[in-house]
């Protein structure tokens, strides 16, 4: 994602979408992107539009569900991903070469599809469900994404320079939420030692000025 330019509005700022400048957005995403984006809008789209939605895309046979059955809850979802994909349920390869090399396999965009949705479901939750439940998810995937990157097993393909870098995943979007959860579970300093591992391990080193900022913040205010 760029960065966004300076006086850029907030969310909350935006009074109506301009659907051209979304069009715009919407054509320079991977389709990984684009697989995250339709499902967090399908949550929005009442059943009476998904015809106009589906149209001549699928057979309301394959979408409908007379038991309308839930979604699971976090921990079910989140174990069942990280059983998948550790069964190679998302491994996917190709004879890579120097033109596809920057490519990535619809398995591997599936996978970041699903671990993308299962981070937001994380940070959703944080605020409205059982604290250790949701730092329970959030370590499955930190787990699935450590095991990824010992090269050990085929979870997902990389073509070219492999690592969890590529899924380009919005830790400081991530990562608050988990310190909010974990502060309820743990003291001070255990708190601290838990993050600090995180964000060594996993976030880019110009980003973590900011979430050490934050962690500190939610060590403060546990502390009021």
């Amino acid at each position: 994602m760029s960065p966004a330019p300076p006086n850029t509005p907030t969310w909350s700022d935006i009074a109506a979408v301009n659907l051209e400048k979304s069009w715009e957005v919407l054509r320079r995403l991977e389709r990984e992107q684009l697989l995250v984006l339709l499902a967090r809008c399908l949550r929005f789209v009442p059943a009476s539009c998904l015809e106009q939605v589906f149209r001549d895309h699928a057979h309301p046979y394959e979408i409908g569900d007379v038991n309308h059955v839930k979604r699971p809850p976090l921990g079910e979802a989140t174990r069942e991903f990280v059983e998948a994909a550790l069964a190679g349920a998302f491994y996917q390869d190709f004879r890579s070469n120097s033109h596809n090399c920057t490519s990535k396999s619809g398995g591997t965009q599936a996978f970041e599809a699903k671990l993308d949705l299962l981070f937001d479901r994380c940070v959703e939750e944080a605020t409205n469900s059982e604290p250790a439940d949701v730092v329970l998810a959030y370590e499955l995937l930190f787990d699935l994404l450590r095991e990824i990157d010992k090269f050990e097993k085929d979870i997902v393909f990389f073509a070219d320079e492999g690592g969890i870098w590529q899924f380009n995943l919005n830790w400081k979007w991530i990562l608050p939420p988990y310190m909010w959860c974990l502060s309820k579970t743990l003291g001070r300093e255990e708190l601290e030692r838990r993050v600090e591992a995180v964000i060594e391990e996993f976030v880019d080193a110009w980003q973590r000025a900011g979430l050490r900022q934050a962690l500190a913040a939610t060590t403060a205010a546990d502390r009021r």
